[in-house]
């Protein structure tokens, strides 16, 4: 359902063919939101059954016609109204903290092992999106962001920070799981 949405939000900025919407998945949007390239085109088919886009075929010479996809009168008044819903809160569901409940004695390593994991996936995550801040977002752009380009360096910084979060908050539950850990003699 909401992927609808992310769809018709992609398209009423900016019409784009499957391939591109797929390419903004794997980079803009994709610090917030994630759909396999079988979701996309799917999705795309249904919006355009219900006649919320409409795509216009251009020939490629070599390659099969590429379609680009725009939204409709109707696929903007069903993005109106959807803007329009307050959004609910997402139920959380972490798996961490789920093993976390089943933390014993016998299994103190193997958290220990998971945490460091993910510190370090999510700390090569955080210099990658501190890379593309200082490289798209340096403070001067940021000043000249029309009001148009701010949602996603907004997104980009609800990822930095709630990385950020996440990692002291890893380094916290290593911290005191560590603390409980029996030394060997």
């Amino acid at each position: 359902m909401a992927l609808k949405y992310v769809l018709l939000t992609l398209l009423n900025r900016d019409p784009q063919s499957g391939y591109e919407i797929v390419k903004t998945f794997e980079s803009a949007v994709g610090y917030f939101w994630s759909a396999s390239h079988q979701q996309v085109y799917r999705e795309l088919s249904a919006l355009t059954d219900k006649k919320l886009v409409r795509f216009v075929s251009v020939k490629q010479g070599d390659k099969p016609d590429k379609k680009i996809y725009s939204t409709t009168a109707t696929g903007k008044r069903a993005l109106h109204g959807w803007l329009e819903t307050p959004v609910r809160e997402t139920p959380a569901k972490d798996l961490l903290l789920v093993k976390l409940l089943n933390l014993d004695e016998e299994n103190l390593e193997l958290m220990l092992s998971e945490l460091d994991q993910l510190i370090e996936k999510c700390t090569e995550r955080q210099k990658i999106y501190q890379d593309i801040e200082s490289r798209y977002y340096p403070p001067k752009i940021r000043k000249q962001l029309t009001v148009s380009d701010l949602p996603l360096y907004l997104a980009l910084r609800k990822g930095l920070t709630g990385l950020e979060s996440y990692l002291n908050w890893l380094n916290e539950a290593r911290r005191e799981i560590s603390k409980r850990k029996v030394p060997i003699n």
